[in-house]
């Protein structure tokens, strides 16, 4: 059974008894029948717990299986844009299959259309330039690129599984204006920028107390 159809199946008998529940509650205060009210009362308790329990036992399941991404990635390196797939989930992905449309001219005059990959571990990314963010923004502009690019993809989460299909649309239109740096060693820079005029006032410290 498909985990979303189980899934479904659960809430479902758990709704329909909550809602019996409350039926008889109601039933009960009409013919003040207070132990029954009281039982009652137990059950959507317990059912209520359960529920909250469910919640947190499914978010585990689902951050332990294996789920991938695909992004444009302006950070990692200053200045370049990357085409990044990633398994964002919490074990390998296998077989994964990747195609975008229109087909994405990276450096050299090449083009990405599509690839395959055998597996992805955790957390690790497979990545691919494909041209400075300024002449990618500028040839956005200019027309000589899409804006946006339709991504398919699909992996499996154990050798040999189902493949889980998706679409999403990818576009570096959002990062044109952003201000935050482009990388850790922008930001490096950032953070010390100030470091020479920090240097001096400490070499005068110094230089004051050997007096």
């Amino acid at each position: 059974m498909k985990k979303k159809i189980r899934r479904n199946l659960i809430l479902a008998i758990e709704y329909s008894a909550l809602i019996s529940a409350v039926s008889l509650i109601a039933y009960s205060v009409y013919y003040s029948r207070w132990e029954v009210i009281a039982a009652c009362l137990a059950v959507i308790a317990a059912i209520i717990a359960n529920f909250n329990s469910q919640k947190i036992s499914w978010k585990q399941e689902d951050e332990y299986e294996a789920d991938v991404d695909v992004i444009f990635d302006l950070k990692t390196i200053s200045k370049m844009v990357l085409l990044v797939i990633e398994n964002v989930g919490g074990s390998r992905a296998y077989d994964i299959e990747f195609s975008i449309d229109p087909p994405l001219k990276i450096i050299n005059y090449d083009e990405i259309k599509s690839f395959s990959i055998s597996y992805i571990e955790t957390k690790e990314r497979v990545q691919y330039y494909v041209d400075s963010s300024e002449n990618m923004f500028k040839e956005n502009l200019d027309n000589k690129r899409p804006l946006e690019y339709n991504v398919k993809f699909s992996f499996s989460q154990t050798k040999k599984g189902k493949k889980i299909i998706k679409t999403k649309r990818i576009s570096i239109e959002p990062f044109r204006r952003t201000t935050s740096p482009d990388s850790d060693y922008e930001k490096f820079i950032l953070n010390n920028s100030r470091i020479t005029e920090k240097l001096d006032k400490i070499e005068k410290a110094i230089t004051n107390l050997s007096k």
